[in-house]
């Protein structure tokens, strides 16, 4: 097996989040502002923003992970705020804290704008963790972690993981098979087939009949 992924429900993603809410409320911060990292914490940030019932919802942008579970080098910020969030209270949000870079840089970022306070969650720490968020939904041992496929990004990530099979037609059985073997992939938490059938229609996949491969 080269690494485990796993799908997330919905069921999930609530529930992490609104145990990021209790967590927040628990501890009294009261932010004025809610800054998603682009791309993963965008939805999040939303669901926590609308917990606590909050308006000003910004987002930032790092990149560091680039195709499904591959890193891009570095963390860099890509895109910044065009808002003053000086002298207000700020709470950053991401989908998960694994290598803590993102996080980290994040962090730096939005402390530089001279907030009056600033604290960080996400849904998902990984202990040990170069960086750990005051607020999260879930914690996890290093050997928990897994490549997380959100709802979000189900299409991203189904077409990374499974294009290397693809260099040939295979049919959707045996797809499911390898991303098994290589991946723990429990394929049945999402309709492969119409996933396969949307980025085929979508030029990225061809079809062969019930077979896809790579164009």
């Amino acid at each position: 097996m080269e690494f485990k992924a796993t799908y997330v429900s919905w069921k999930d993603i609530e529930d992490w989040t609104k145990g990021i809410m209790k967590m927040i409320v628990k501890d009294g911060y009261n932010p004025d502002i809610i800054v998603g990292i682009a791309r993963g914490g965008l939805v999040p940030a939303r669901m926590v923003a609308d917990y606590l019932f909050k308006k000003d919802l910004l987002s930032i942008k790092t990149e560091h992970w680039g195709v499904t579970a591959t890193m891009d080098g570095k963390a860099v910020l890509k895109e910044k705020l065009n808002y003053d969030v000086s002298g207000k209270k700020v709470l950053i949000v991401d989908d998960i804290t694994d290598t803590g870079e993102s996080m980290r840089l994040s962090y730096n970022y939005i402390k530089s704008l001279n907030p009056s306070e600033l604290k960080t969650t996400s849904m998902l720490y990984v202990n040990g963790s170069s960086y750990t968020p005051d607020y999260y939904g879930k914690g996890l041992s290093k050997e928990e972690w897994a490549w997380f496929v959100f709802p979000w990004n189900v299409y991203e990530d189904t077409y990374n993981l499974s294009k290397k099979f693809m260099d040939v037609p295979v049919d959707v059985n045996t797809l499911s098979e390898k991303l098994r073997e290589n991946y723990n992939l429990n394929v049945e938490d999402v309709n492969l087939l119409e996933v396969l059938n949307d980025i085929a229609a979508l030029k990225m996949l061809k079809k062969h009949g019930e077979k896809f491969s790579l164009p």
